[in-house]
């Protein structure tokens, strides 16, 4: 028998893992700044993850053979959530600073209920508060683009939220799916082998849409993409995962409404990055969708769970 955990040390694992997510945003730029393109940033990124996830796993060995199944939810996250979804991000934050990728992506917890409504109808129907929720939460991604501080050219601000979005999408699959499907599945060999399907992945791609890699791999460089690929990526994932075995997808999704305060914060203390009133406005429009659409989400927390 399982024994229960604590709901203070769900609530410590948490936000430990909106901390290594809201600052991942801020490392993405300094990669980014430092010369690497989105592809091979993130296939640095990853391929340093699996390596920490290999190296704990040949130490475990936890005593589990994957079904069909369980291969199949491996594969999808490795590809989805943890190749695309960063490639995708790292195009975005290309054309946006830290903080205002990190509202966008906020958005997240309103994808997933819209696509839990979708792919999993009976335990998540879409209802009448969703749906107003959702138009909420995207009417604060519209707020942000009619903007004339985002970008001196509209297009380019428009192609930034764009890929964020479509890193949003792909990332929300995968959650749902893993939910439905993939609750027996050991977050270890989960981790293990999404990683190293991203990687298999992203290498030959990044050389595809890259080429061999020009930049050059500076302290700074190196630094970013260690912190990334172990603490963002291995232990931020592995936690996540962990804790969503523990609680509902809707409420581990409701980190989004504090990722972006870590990601503002530390943009502005490292980077002098800038937001204005229709940013803040825009955030606060996505956070109440957030919260309208999980209105009936809401619960006491039990021991063991959130």
């Amino acid at each position: 028998m399982t024994p229960k955990v604590s709901a203070a040390y769900l609530y410590f694992l948490y936000l430990i893992n909106v901390f290594f997510f809201g600052s991942s945003w801020m490392f993405n730029k300094m990669v980014l700044n430092e010369g690497a393109g989105p592809v091979w940033a993130a296939t640095l990124r990853q391929s340093i993850a699996a390596l920490a996830f290999l190296l704990v796993f040949l130490f475990r060995r936890p005593g589990v053979r994957p079904s069909r199944r369980d291969i199949l939810l491996i594969s999808i996250y490795g590809i989805s959530m943890l190749a695309l979804a960063h490639v995708f991000s790292f195009m975005g934050q290309q054309y946006l600073n830290s903080g205002l990728a990190s509202i966008i992506f906020s958005i997240f917890p309103i994808m997933v209920l819209l696509i839990s409504g979708i792919l999993m109808p009976r335990r998540e129907p879409l209802t009448l508060m969703k749906f107003l929720g959702s138009i909420i939460g995207f009417s604060g991604i519209i707020f942000i683009f009619y903007s004339k501080n985002t970008s001196d050219t509209a297009s380019v601000s428009l192609s930034g939220i764009l890929l964020v979005l479509l890193a949003v999408f792909v990332n929300a699959v995968p959650n749902v799916l893993i939910k439905r499907d993939g609750g027996n599945i050991d977050p270890l060999l989960l981790n293990t082998g999404g990683m190293l399907v991203a990687v298999l992945f992203l290498i030959p791609f990044a050389f595809i849409a890259e080429g061999v890699p020009h930049f050059a791999l500076s302290p700074k460089l190196l630094l970013a993409e260690l912190y990334l690929g172990i603490f963002c990526s291995a232990v931020a994932f592995f936690i996540y995962f962990y804790l969503l075995r523990k609680i509902s997808v809707f409420k581990m999704s409701l980190s989004a409404y504090l990722t972006p305060l870590v990601a503002i914060l530390l943009g502005y203390v490292f980077f002098d990055e800038k937001l204005f009133i229709n940013h803040y406005i825009g955030m606060l429009l996505i956070m109440a969708g957030i919260f309208i659409s999980g209105i009936k989400h809401a619960g006491k927390a039990k021991a063991g769970t959130l």
